[in-house]
């Protein structure tokens, strides 16, 4: 679905949308549209009890009494309440609602919203995944979707770098929501290399340079699979004269978790083909600073393996040399992602050298059970880190919770017979914060680090206002507004 501003017309081939606050307040656009009707819009909608409430929806069939096709009308919720997320969230409501309605064109009188940011919840909520489906019960119809406002131009300008985001999103959906015999590592490094059309430098790593390198966590997870691992590497240079990299973001990139030779349960084992979702968004928000332009200097590293059983495969009771030197038991083949992240982190802060880096993962099950399936796991060694990423939350509409990280964790990942084990001897007791434990062995002295694990809200089991069901893309605004606020050259 195509954003597209213009100024405001009212016309008959398209649907309009309208907002109407609480307490029947109405918008320029809705008031010219009662007066026309003698007063009938309002009495209509307290007749349906319209609360005006955001999201509160109401069709109202116009039947040649008014110059549009159909009219609908959007709840905004309290008037003094209106911002940037609830703008978003309104665009998304409308789009939601005529996306599959036999409607090819609709138009959405924004008057005193901020226009740019309806536009961006449209084109997100919009989103779906059908290029395997060959039957529709309700098939998306709605091709051009348009933002009404007396300053158009402007408005289109503020709305490139929501554009920007919005791809970034799609692509990292796209990533997680394709099957696993369609996304391999070596597919999802080809992916990468796609978008070098941006302006991105993409390097991909075989199993032979990775041997060389001494990525062996890496290798040992990948072992049991006939699809070979691939160390993607993505950066995006918008400060061209400053030879620093600002930020390194990591991702886990596992493009189907069997468990490996510590096999789940066949129950929901579909839904592994989402524990790449830490690599798609690292990805997603590359591209996103790539089209937008950013003036900062980032890159990517996102560990590719697939987690297989076989005859191959590692063993519970291996050891393998990381990257870093430091020796790992392994006592549990499915504690897969932070073996890889730890030699992906390793490399990225020996490479790069950059002062942050922050990794993303759909790394345990226990932070679904601590917090749910709103909020990702937030660790960090950093409380300014941590605490500009919480204020980037909070401003993006992407929740996180910072959790404990603290040395009393360190303990329960010794091993004795290699330095650390992969997972901790509690087993199960406060498993999300000794993995993060495990992580944090990986990173050196001098780097600032956070650690979010986002297992919970990478993948949605039902429509959300802004993510439809499936994969969410989660994270992408999120580091986009903290690298926007915090690392950016502003001039």
């Amino acid at each position: 679905m195509d954003i597209l501003f213009k100024k405001n017309e009212i016309s008959n081939d398209a649907v309009l949308i309208v907002g109407i606050y609480e307490d029947m307040i109405l918008t320029k656009t809705a008031k010219k549209i009662d007066a026309l009707l003698k007063g009938a819009l309002v009495r209509a909608l307290k007749i349906d009890n319209f609360s005006g409430k955001s999201g509160d929806l109401y069709d109202f069939i116009a039947l040649g009494i008014l110059p549009v096709k159909r009219l609908l009308c959007v709840g905004l919720g309290k008037k003094n309440e209106m911002n940037e997320l609830k703008a978003q969230n309104v665009g998304a409501y409308a789009a939601n609602a005529l996306l599959t309605s036999g409607e090819t064109a609709v138009a959405f009188a924004v008057d005193d919203l901020p226009a740019a940011a309806v536009g961006f919840g449209a084109k997100i909520a919009s989103y779906r995944f059908t290029k395997h489906k060959t039957i529709f019960k309700k098939p998306v119809t709605v091709k051009e979707f348009y933002i009404l406002s007396e300053t158009a131009q402007a408005a289109q300008n503020q709305y490139e770098p929501y554009f920007a985001v919005a791809k970034g999103i799609h692509t990292a959906r796209d990533l997680v929501n394709e099957p696993s015999n369609v996304i391999t590592p070596i597919a999802f490094a080809n992916r990468a290399e796609e978008l070098q059309k941006y302006g991105l430098k993409t390097e991909v790593y075989d199993p032979n340079q990775l041997k060389a390198k001494g990525l062996n966590m890496m290798l040992g997870v990948a072992q049991g699979s006939i699809n070979p691992p691939r160390l993607v590497v993505v950066q995006w240079r918008g400060c061209p004269d400053d030879k620093n990299t600002h930020v390194v973001i990591v991702g886990k990139g596992v493009t189907f978790d069997s468990g490996g030779i510590s096999l789940k349960p066949a129950k929901g084992m579909e839904e592994m083909k989402e524990d790449l979702a830490g690599a798609a968004t690292a990805l997603g928000v590359l591209q996103t600073l790539a089209m937008r332009k950013a003036k900062v200097n980032a890159a990517a590293v996102m560990a590719m393996v697939e987690n297989m059983p076989s005859g191959t495969a590692q063993r519970p009771g291996d050891i393998v040399k990381s990257l870093s030197g430091i020796s790992v038991e392994i006592i549990n083949t499915d504690a897969e992602g932070r073996l890889i992240l730890g030699d992906a982190l390793w490399y990225a802060q020996e490479r790069f050298k950059a002062p942050i880096v922050i990794d993303l993962a759909s790394l345990t099950g226990a932070i679904i059970v601590a917090l749910g399936t709103q909020y990702a796991g937030l660790f960090s060694n950093d409380d300014d880190l941590a605490k500009k990423i919480e204020k980037a939350s909070v401003d993006s509409g992407e929740k996180v919770w910072r959790m404990p990280l603290d040395d009393s964790f360190d303990e329960e990942i010794l091993s004795d017979i290699a330095d650390i084990r992969n997972i901790a001897t509690t087993d199960h007791a406060g498993a999300s914060i000794t993995a993060a434990a495990f992580l944090k062995r990986f990173i050196m002295p001098q780097t600032k680090w956070a650690h979010l694990d986002i297992a919970g809200v990478a993948l949605r089991n039902k429509d959300l206002v802004l993510d439809p069901k499936g994969a969410s893309g989660f994270g992408v605004r999120l580091l986009n507004r903290y690298i926007k606020d915090n690392l950016e050259k502003h001039s």
